[in-house]
């Protein structure tokens, strides 16, 4: 970023601290992982302390606040919880630390994900690229815009390496981790279809199972059902395959929101009244068919306190990451002015 857009940046950030604001915080699964690339990952622990911390301080809202001006204050003292995509742990690890400080969330569920039984594809691909301690030196890549081959003689690089790494944040350290996000950015394009042909194949070359011992699985129709009778919980759109909005025709774009929305509103016999984007991407041809829908809030990935003036189709989010509690309320109070902080 240049040093006139990154002054820009900061003016922005001071002058919606001085707005009525509130947090949405983003989670993905709770578990303990030492390669976690996009840092979807939360240790069970440091979620309980996450959730104490929103308990003590009396902050935690349901996400329908959002959708008219109940979760904006000036002291930032209102925060929702989400989870994208609906993994099984939300059920099993999550729900019982809610359930412990009474806290409300909403679950963006994958429409085509209930009862599944396979991992995502973007787990797949971690497993089948991060995970292995040796690969072999030749890919041949028959997915994407057309056949490539991928060789390194000496070596990928050390799966110990991949701790810690963010592929979001930063350069690759190796060539596995830039082989990582290479395949990646060819599969997030492909239909759903084509992807799960893309790590089948990926995971046949790295000598890796379909569906691995501690694999990262969303729900099956029986949870999602137990999910959708509890009190605390709100289910919510995903679209109907975890697709790339923004790559796709607007017709596309609508069938898949449509569609997703009707798939858990039928499951969870409710409405569907809040939607996320898969990846964060959106623009504003897609934005607008969520106004065209019975939406009310939709949810982005821009990580920052939303404000009572943000187009509620589209509001911000904060990515929690795993942190402790002490780290997660500076992160909160400090950086982005809630819980009760003063701007």
């Amino acid at each position: 970023m240049s040093g006139s857009r990154a002054a820009a940046a900061a003016i922005t950030r001071r002058v919606r601290r001085w707005r009525p604001r509130g947090g949405i915080l983003m989670y993905h699964c709770i578990c303990a992982e030492a390669c976690d690339p996009w840092a979807i990952c939360i240790a069970p622990e440091h979620f309980d302390d996450q959730m104490a911390v929103l308990a003590e301080a009396r902050a935690a809202v349901p996400l329908a606040d959002f959708a008219d001006e109940d979760g904006y204050t000036w002291d930032g003292s209102r925060v929702a919880v989400t989870f994208d995509d609906g993994y099984v742990d939300n059920l099993l690890v999550a729900l019982p630390i809610l359930e412990k400080y009474d806290i409300p969330a909403t679950i963006f569920v994958v429409g085509n994900a209930v009862d599944r039984g396979r991992e995502f594809w973007w787990d797949a691909l971690q497993r089948a690229i991060l995970g292995p301690t040796t690969l072999p030196e030749v890919l041949d890549v028959p997915f994407g815009t057309g056949p490539r081959t991928f060789t390194s003689t000496d070596g990928w690089g050390a799966v110990a390496e991949n701790a810690g790494w963010r592929a979001d944040a930063e350069d690759p350290r190796n060539r596995r981790q830039q082989l990582f996000r290479t395949l990646w950015d060819a599969i997030v394009v492909l239909g759903p279809d084509e992807q799960d042909g893309a790590v089948d194949h990926l995971l046949e070359w790295a000598g890796e199972p379909e569906i691995g011992v501690g694999s990262r699985l969303p729900v099956t129709g029986e949870q999602f059902a137990e999910l959708a009778r509890h009190p605390l919980i709100t289910l919510g759109g995903h679209t109907r395959d975890h697709v790339s909005l923004t790559d796709m025709t607007l017709p596309d774009r609508h069938a898949q929101i449509d569609a997703g929305n009707r798939s858990v509103s039928e499951l969870a016999d409710a409405p569907v009244t809040q939607f996320a984007f898969p990846f964060g991407r959106f623009d504003v041809p897609t934005r607008n068919l969520l106004r065209d829908s019975d939406v009310t809030v939709g949810c982005t990935s821009v990580s920052t306190p939303a404000i009572s003036s943000d187009d509620r189709h589209a509001l911000p989010r904060l990515h929690a990451t795993d942190m402790d509690g002490d780290a997660f309320g500076r992160w909160l109070r400090r950086d982005h002015g809630l819980l009760g902080s003063r701007a």
